[in-house]
């Protein structure tokens, strides 16, 4: 008799369990978090700058989303030049994205 309603118990659990994951979205179907503000940045990494436009939180103190937008050797003779445009094309996405928002 035990051993029935554990058996019983654990179907239905089962069964409830299945429908939930049925009408819950799955993981990319979740809404993007729009909490945030979008940033222009750069940073080295093994002798390459990276120009990224990235999205942090409220607080500053994490990174939601990240979008590189351009990598310059730091012994490209054409560096400064590449680095500007690159922070100025960063800016102008980031004009982009928070219109869209």
């Amino acid at each position: 008799m035990i051993i029935e309603a554990a058996f019983v118990i654990g179907v239905v659990g089962l069964v409830f369990y299945s429908i939930l994951r049925l009408l819950a979205p799955s993981p990319d179907q979740r809404p993007v978090s729009r909490a945030g503000q979008w940033v222009a940045v750069h940073y080295d990494v093994k002798d390459v700058t990276r120009v990224v436009l990235q999205r942090v939180s409220p607080t500053g103190a994490g990174v939601l989303d990240e979008h590189i937008v351009s990598t310059i050797r730091i012994d490209d003779p054409e560096y400064d030049a590449k680095f500007l445009g690159a922070m100025a094309a960063a800016r102008e996405r980031q004009a982009l994205f928070e219109a869209e928002e």
